[in-house]
């Protein structure tokens, strides 16, 4: 008897955004994408958030995508426009991250705000 994995929201949402970026590449219309996506099977993903990733503060979620990504904080400062040293503070907790600045974080790194905040 085959059990069935459980599925994760983590797992679902970096599978969609990959069928996003392949959207915004204009490698796929979103009219496909959209008549793909099994709303019954996106029900019933688990909402669980794993217990690990409960504890990853936003300040080392935006450090490892910048890592992943291959940017520093001169390129994350431009994106946003702002100053080197204020994406230093937010790296280092010194400044808060707002619905506002994470909404701003996430679009900079091309990411949901979820990616950002761990909801």
């Amino acid at each position: 008897m085959r059990t069935k994995k459980k599925v994760t929201a983590l797992k679902v949402g970096q599978e969609l955004i990959e069928l996003g970026l392949k959207v915004q590449r204009k490698e796929v219309s979103l009219d496909v994408v959209m008549n793909e996506i099994d709303q019954d099977f996106l029900g019933s993903v688990s909402k669980d958030i794993p217990e690990w990733e409960k504890d990853i503060k936003p300040y080392d979620r935006i450090s490892a995508l910048m890592e992943i990504q291959s940017i520093n904080k001169s390129e994350l400062a431009r994106r946003l426009g702002i100053s080197r040293q204020y994406v230093t503070d937010l790296l280092n907790g010194k400044k808060p991250i707002t619905l506002k600045s994470a909404k701003k974080l996430a679009h900079a790194l091309e990411v949901p705000v979820s990616g950002i905040l761990g909801m």
